[in-house]
């Protein structure tokens, strides 16, 4: 378990320094915030596909191979992009090919990795919730370095030659996968998987038939929409145009970090006496009233603690969604359910990030922030009203006594996994 959850470290370490690194270098290339999200668009439509074919693959031919292939392609396209600038042969048509090639494998990547995460926690003697918090606090403590790491090494080095640590963090991972990730699931029925288009839609009409993950599926996908015009284009040029410059930026998205890590530490302790619809709800309410502050362009100071708060509220939501949605999905359908659930909710974020570029070259970044805003907070009263996520806590409290009717992970899986919850750990 060790090793997979370095190799998770590393992939998250060098996806938060890209995060920061890749629009600021296309920024400084071109100039252009619609340049900017071609650039991120392009990053996103070959994700989507990966994950929407990638996960028959996994279920298939097991995580290692799948995982180690995708944290080595995306190593070697990340760390062309500065090679080739040094040699004076970059230009913008090849950084946007070098983006969609890095991105093609990302999603198989970490739906190999997730997949995993039952059979882990069983072996660990954790129950699964936990072993999502334990990842979900990587994933934040990846967030809390990575930003500011890359507004350092920018200030530092240049934006290209930061380019480099991604590359390497991807190549660790990449590692990491093959020493810590079983070479399939032998319970799985891999032989008899369908992959593919059949793979794909046998997924989908699971996800979609289930009202829990439906509920999910939409609320992802309107966040994802939403946060993905804003990380690819609408703060970098925010910041940009306001001359606060990448440290801001990178501080911002770190304090949302280190937030998220406190709210992740606090639910750990005490959510199990909350209602995780409840703190979904108000995380995401609390993360809309964060957008709102930075839209004012305050200062520093208030930028960071808007960001602290927002990442307390929400850090609790990964691990009650990521658990609630591995629970319902059966063995042999994991990595495909896993990877059609990615590929649903990344398919809108490339025409929004491309229409979030045009947006802010002709209104401005500072009235999209405004925008984003609203939507967040029109999506947030949404989720009041889904029904299907009262789920969420009737989930909960059943798989605390036995197996609920309908529950499609198998109940000797489930057992051994929540076993562990009668002891401290």
């Amino acid at each position: 378990m060790l090793g997979s959850v370095m190799a998770g470290a590393f992939s998250t370490l060098g996806n938060a320094v890209a995060m920061v690194a890749l629009p600021w270098f296309v920024l400084t290339l071109t100039g252009s915030p619609l340049w900017t999200g071609i650039a991120a668009a392009a990053g996103v439509l070959p994700m989507i596909a990966g994950s929407l074919f990638g996960g028959g693959l996994v279920d298939r031919f097991g995580p290692r191979w799948i995982a180690f292939t995708g944290d080595l392609t995306s190593a070697l396209a990340v760390a062309a992009v500065p090679f080739l600038y040094h040699l004076d042969m970059l230009g913008i048509g090849t950084l946007v090919v070098l983006i969609a090639i890095g991105a093609a494998m990302d999603g198989p990547a970490s739906i190999a990795a997730e997949s995993r995460h039952p059979e882990l926690a069983r072996l660990a003697g954790f129950r699964l919730e936990r072993v999502k918090a334990v990842d979900e606090l990587i994933e934040n403590a990846g967030v809390l370095v990575g930003p500011a790491l890359a507004g350092v090494m920018i200030a530092l080095v240049g934006v290209e030659d930061t380019l480099w640590l991604t590359a390497g963090c991807s190549l660790a991972a990449a590692m990491l996968d093959v020493i810590s990730l079983p070479t399939r699931r032998k319970s799985a029925g891999g032989e008899d998987v369908a992959i593919g288009l059949a793979g794909a839609w046998e997924a989908v009409r699971f996800l979609l038939g289930d009202p829990l993950l439906r509920s999910l599926i939409m609320l992802g996908t309107l966040f994802g929409i939403i946060f993905g015009a804003m990380e690819a284009v609408v703060m970098p040029a925010f910041f940009k145009t306001t001359g606060q410059g990448a440290m801001s930026l990178g501080l911002f998205l770190s304090a949302s970090g280190g937030g998220a890590i406190v709210g992740t530490l606090a639910y750990a302790a005490w959510g199990h006496r909350l209602s995780g619809r409840g703190i979904l709800i108000f995380g995401c309410a609390v993360e809309a009233l964060a957008i709102l502050v930075l839209a004012l362009a305050p200062p520093v100071s208030v930028l960071i603690a808007a960001g602290a708060v927002a990442g307390f509220a929400t850090g609790p939501i990964g691990p009650i969604v990521a658990t609630a949605a591995l629970r319902r999905v059966p063995v042999k359908l994991r990595g495909r359910v896993l990877g059609a659930a990615d590929a649903l909710e990344l398919s809108a974020i490339p025409l929004a990030i491309i229409l979030a570029g045009g947006a802010v070259e002709i209104f401005g970044a500072q009235w999209l922030l405004f925008g984003c805003a609203a939507a967040l907070a029109a999506t947030t009263l949404l989720a009041v009203f889904l029904p299907g996520l009262k789920q969420l806590d009737l989930r909960r409290t059943a798989h605390t006594t036995r197996p609920v009717a309908g529950d499609v992970v198998g109940a000797k899986e489930q057992a051994a996994a929540t076993a562990p919850c009668a002891g401290p750990k």
